[in-house]
């Protein structure tokens, strides 16, 4: 009989594994499923919350007269001579002009990849520079500024483009306009400054 109890004590004592029960959560792989699922969705509600509206701006000293300068920046026709918005860019790029240097000239463009646009301007002052509107298909239009400053020796060649782009990936956009157009206006500028270049 103690012998018996005593394998009772015994026996009550042990402890009694449960089985294994399935982990519970989600695994690795379906963490990363659900992580690319709503990835886009983030990018888009980010979009929103960035801001859409953006100023780029560029300033090159030019020796030469204010006068001088005006004249290849008010003439539209001039533009692919020293821009980079020319051939070489697109070679299938092609330019039609409506108008006369001045308020109300317009040049239209269209190219397999410089796309399709147009370009006026809005206001004009010999020796100050342009003011003008610029539209690229698929986007809002787009605000810019040629300011010509006559200094000692030359002019301060001061140039603005503005915007604001639509949401949600305008709100990206945004964040790469000043590499994008900043850069081409450094070589606008740069062609500009060659033009008068002695």
């Amino acid at each position: 009989m103690k012998q018996s109890a005593s394998k009772g004590k015994i026996m009550s004592d042990e402890k009694i594994e449960k089985p294994a029960q399935g982990s519970k959560g989600l695994s690795t792989g379906k963490k990363i499923i659900l992580v690319l699922m709503f990835m886009p969705v983030l990018i888009l509600l980010l979009g929103f919350l960035l801001p859409t509206d953006y100023s780029v701006q560029r300033t090159v000293f030019i020796e030469a007269d204010a006068e001088a300068i005006h004249e290849s920046v008010v003439d539209l026709r001039a533009w692919p001579e020293w821009t980079p918005w020319n051939s070489q860019l697109d070679p299938t790029l092609v330019y039609t002009y409506d108008g006369e240097p001045g308020v109300g000239f317009r040049s239209r463009w269209t190219g397999e990849s410089a796309g399709k646009g147009s370009l006026e301007i809005t206001s004009a002052e010999p020796g100050r520079g342009i003011v003008y509107e610029m539209q690229f298909e698929g986007f809002p239009p787009l605000d810019g500024v040629i300011d010509l400053q006559a200094t000692k020796g030359g002019t301060s060649v001061t140039w603005k483009m503005s915007g604001n782009l639509n949401p949600p990936l305008g709100g990206w956009l945004s964040l790469t306009m000043d590499s994008a157009l900043g850069s081409d206006m450094e070589k606008a500028l740069d062609g500009l400054t060659k033009r008068f270049a002695p």
